[in-house]
């Protein structure tokens, strides 16, 4: 088991500057005739918004835009917009729907198709995730975002084959890919090729000794290969450069109770990660092994 549970997922939304860049953009073409008045002082209104971060009432002047000329192409812009919006207030669901309404418009966008899988990961819905990011490879197959997230879903579905795949081409791209090699250590444990599992996280370490996350995860595999003392040296050292990280004392105490001894260590860690922030909920699984 690993504790520690920090895979973050990296795809953001929109920043502010591309908002402003894509807002700023269609308020150019509301100049045009093309454009109803009202379209462009609404498209004004929400760039000045979104100047001021002031997100809600950006997303109203967007859709208030939408609704004013319903039949305008340049509308896929405004829901792309409106789904970063969203997004970035935690609204998820209607980032999705705003999402999908631009892939109405254009079905094989993939930027738009990103944004959507991104959003879905965050929903935890890695099933439909999946799906976005396989029509993006099928369209540019070096895309690294793509192979990178694809793989992660790919994981969390057991299709154990296509993560292979895909991190071996992330590989093929870049053989120093951090993320693509510590995700690979981590489908090594899991498909329980432990040996090349510490190889791989050894050489991470080598070349990244400031990141703890590659060190937890050797102790895991470490413990998983009954290596207990090995992988308490390693959790040494993780709690040496994170002294207040309440994961890293979780992990130490699910190692001390894999050892089957230690249950005062295991219960004095397990103590100070709830001290830190951890929930005893969220532990509860370890304190019911006490």
């Amino acid at each position: 088991m690993c504790i520690r549970g920090k895979w973050r997922i990296f795809a953001d939304g929109m920043k502010k500057e591309r908002l402003l860049y894509a807002l700023s953009a269609l308020c150019l073409l509301a100049g045009t005739p093309a454009f109803a008045q009202t379209y462009g002082e609404l498209l004004d209104s929400a760039y000045a918004c979104v100047e001021r971060n002031d997100l809600g009432p950006a997303a109203d002047y967007v859709k208030r835009a939408i609704e004013a000329d319903p039949g305008n192409e340049h509308n896929v812009l405004l829901f792309v917009n409106l789904g970063s919006i969203q997004r970035q207030q935690g609204q998820l669901k209607e980032a999705v729907e705003s999402y999908s309404l631009a892939l109405n418009y254009k079905p094989t966008a993939i930027p738009i198709l990103l944004a959507r899988a991104a959003t879905y990961l965050e929903l935890g819905q890695e099933g439909k995730a999946y799906v976005d990011y396989c029509n993006v490879l099928d369209q540019d197959i070096e895309n690294r975002e793509a192979l990178t997230f694809r793989a992660y879903t790919a994981v969390h579905q057991r299709l154990y084959d296509v993560a292979r795949a895909d991190y071996g081409r992330l590989l093929t791209l870049d053989s120093r890919d951090a993320g693509a090699r510590f995700g690979l250590a981590l489908l090594n444990q899991k498909q329980g090729r432990l040996v090349e599992a510490t190889e791989q996280l050894s050489a991470l370490i080598a070349d990244h000794p400031e990141e703890p996350d590659y060190l937890t995860a050797r102790a895991n595999v470490l413990a998983d290969r009954e290596l207990y003392d090995l992988a308490l040296l390693d959790m040494e050292a993780v709690l040496k450069q994170t002294p207040q990280d309440p994961y890293a004392y979780a992990s130490r105490a699910d190692i001390y109770l894999r050892m089957g001894r230690h249950k005062r260590q295991a219960r004095a860690d397990l103590d100070h990660a709830v001290q830190l922030g951890l929930s005893r909920a969220d532990l509860a699984d370890l304190y019911n092994q006490l």
